[in-house]
């Protein structure tokens, strides 16, 4: 066990020093402002979202000059969210609402709803926004300096609000599986769409390479349908960015720990591939690595060995600096980093029974819609 764990430590120091170099890698942002203003159509699926929409449009009042339009779609909203919106059409200029149609056979729901927005934009730039997210107070301005046209898309990972149990443990995982596995200068650098990552809730994108590429209908059935965008758009050589996001806007994902649970669970199986083998060597990689090291801890107290505490004791303390780092930089529940081994072991149930259900061929329940890969 004591070899065992050397080697955990060893596999963990190697993964900090990773995330202390792919965690400068995000473009930069610039002190200085764009020359010239380049208003943004603002696009935005609502399903349901009575409880949001308001938050997110008042966010937006005092930065209409970066805005050319507001675009919000109700996509067969059974909660008031169109009487929410119509309350700001005195304070919002160019805020219109758009009734959503049927969903058509073979469609995502937000492909869809983000189609149609797609369709009626004017604007040269679309920003894709959720509805749960809150614009900070100079995002669009800080957004300004990206639209220079080194990049056709642009997405970030929005600053998460994180309330409930699951919350804590699930959300941040997004941003720490990025900044852990994924070469955040690929993304930018390279055309191979392997390397891709992307947040739905925050895309801007080049409204004529947008059509070029063949827009949302060319990903009509996905279910992760940020990262597929983001790979058409490589795919149809266009270059794209991924930035921090805590700047531009800040979002509370889910607000129950079922939303949470069903939320993630039809992204993360897909997020791998669908690949089965891939998804259960991660699962057993994190175990190991992460959860592993307590449970030899708690077990070596028990039966007084000291040399195999110790080494459990510094493993879990390397995976504690490396928690605490990227929560901490992407100010996210960052005071609950010591629990990463229950957050790890909740990642863990989480994809197993995503695994379950693509073998069952159950689907993934989302929003009143069930969807089948």
């Amino acid at each position: 066990m004591l070899v065992l764990l050397l080697i955990i430590n060893f596999l963990l120091l190697l993964q900090l020093i990773w995330v202390l170099y792919n965690s400068t890698a995000f473009p930069k942002s610039f002190t200085q402002r764009s020359p010239a203003v380049k208003p943004l159509s603002i696009l935005v699926p609502a399903r349901n979202e009575a409880d949001n929409i308001g938050q997110l449009l008042e966010s937006l009042i005092p930065q209409q000059d970066y805005i050319k339009e507001i675009l919000v779609l109700d996509d067969q909203s059974t909660d008031g969210t169109a009487a929410i919106v119509q309350q700001f059409q005195h304070k919002l200029k160019n805020l219109k609402l758009i009734q959503g149609k049927e969903l058509p056979s073979g469609w995502t729901g937000k492909n869809y709803a983000c189609h149609q927005l797609g369709q009626y934009a004017e604007g040269d730039w679309l920003l894709f926004l959720d509805a749960d997210v809150t614009v900070e107070k100079s995002g669009l301005v800080l957004l300004q300096p990206y639209l220079d046209g080194r990049y056709h898309m642009i997405s970030a990972f929005p600053r998460q609000r994180v309330h409930t149990f699951l919350e804590r443990m699930l959300v941040p995982f997004m941003v720490f599986l990025v900044i852990c596995h994924l070469p955040i200068r690929q993304v930018t650098k390279a055309q191979d769409p392997k390397f891709t990552a992307a947040h739905g809730a925050f895309i801007c994108i080049h409204k004529e390479s947008y059509q070029n590429a063949g827009g949302h209908a060319a990903i009509k059935s996905a279910i992760v349908d940020d990262i597929e965008l983001m790979r058409l758009m490589k795919r149809s050589q266009f270059p794209v960015a991924l930035l921090r996001g805590e700047k531009f806007a800040s979002m509370r994902m889910y607000e129950a720990n079922r939303s949470v649970w069903l939320g993630f669970r039809k992204n993360i199986f897909t997020g791998t591939g669908s690949n089965i083998f891939l998804t259960l060597f991660i699962c057993v990689l994190y175990a190991l690595i992460y959860v592993v090291p307590t449970v030899c801890f708690v077990s070596a107290l028990l039966i007084g060995t000291k040399q195999t505490a110790l080494a459990a004791a510094l493993a879990y303390m390397i995976g504690a600096i490396i928690k605490f780092f990227i929560d901490f930089q992407a100010k996210t529940s960052w005071y609950t980093f010591f629990l990463y081994p229950i957050a790890c072991t909740c990642f863990i149930l989480l994809a197993l029974d995503a695994v379950r259900i693509h073998k069952q061929k159950e689907g993934y329940e989302w929003k009143g819609r069930r969807y089948y890969e």
